[in-house]
């Protein structure tokens, strides 16, 4: 008898431990269709969000916001930029919980203002099917903020894939390669790092750091050549060198800093005395 009371409380054990750490693992667009939570978005400043949660049901939640998940400002008149979750994020509720959490994401709206803390947001949706597959890429790549941050504006705001990079390029130029691929486009002949700042009015700047290529030029016999840039209206506002260029050397690569140029459209020329060796045109 005593034993098969020890059995049944062991049964007993384990099946109350078994309710006590069911959780159910459901997504975040599920989860609101099936009411099991509420929730409110509060922007906590910037790119970053103050979302609480309230779980309405009698089980543990594993909630999935998945990569490609865009939170809307609603804020009316004030509209603010839209935020891109780039990352998968998790959230786990115990039965009946209220819980907050901080949900970072990408500005994917670069021509409005940058959102001010206690700005609301709309407990969102998926994004666009190009937005999703960037956020579905950058989510199984580890990329920089800022690169990852211009491979979302060169979708959502048509920002130049050129600025896809970073001072390590090798990761970020198989990034730039898949967003060349969704945008339907070749890959650009340059690269240009920029770093990206929201200033506290909410402005969006980008300022130019450093261009590189790599120049094909062609050549019958040795000459002196100039490398420099010219604006739009065909002043020239850079000198990059002067050198004697060789039969057998046929490639240059170019990496000069441009933070002194503004933003607009130039041209990379290399010139002997006798002719063009290469012209190109580029933005910043």
């Amino acid at each position: 008898m005593k034993t098969k009371l020890k059995i049944l409380a062991l049964i007993f054990c384990i099946c109350t431990s078994l309710i006590l750490e069911s959780k159910t693992r459901v997504s975040l667009q599920n989860a609101f269709d099936k009411k099991y939570i509420k929730a409110k978005a509060i922007c906590k400043g910037g790119l970053q969000l103050d979302y609480s949660v309230s779980n309405l049901i009698k089980d543990s939640l594993i909630i999935i916001i998945p990569a490609g998940w865009r939170f809307n400002s609603d804020a009316g008149k004030n509209d603010y930029q839209d935020i891109l979750v780039a990352h998968e994020e998790f959230l786990t509720l115990k039965p009946k919980e209220t819980k907050r959490f901080d949900i970072r994401g990408y500005c994917c709206e670069a021509t409005k203002g940058g959102p001010v803390q206690g700005a609301p947001y709309t407990l969102g949706r998926m994004a666009d099917s190009s937005l999703v597959s960037l956020a579905q890429y950058l989510n199984t790549h580890k990329i920089d903020a800022n690169t990852e941050q211009y491979s979302v504006w060169a979708i959502s705001d048509g920002k130049a894939t050129a600025n896809i990079t970073s001072n390590n390029d090798s990761i970020a130029a198989l990034l730039r390669t898949f967003v060349a691929g969704v945008k339907g486009e070749p890959l650009p002949w340059y690269t240009l790092l920029k770093r990206a700042k929201i200033t506290n009015t909410g402005e969006v700047q980008d300022h130019p750091i450093k261009f590189k290529a790599d120049i094909n030029y062609g050549i019958s016999q040795t000459c002196y050549s100039y490398c420099y840039i010219v604006d739009k209206n065909g002043n020239k506002v850079s000198e990059i060198f002067g050198q004697w260029l060789q039969p057998e050397n046929v490639d240059y690569k170019a990496n000069f800093n441009v933070n002194n140029l503004k933003k607009g459209q130039y041209t990379l020329v290399l010139e002997s005395k006798d002719a063009h060796l290469f012209e190109k045109n580029f933005s910043i």
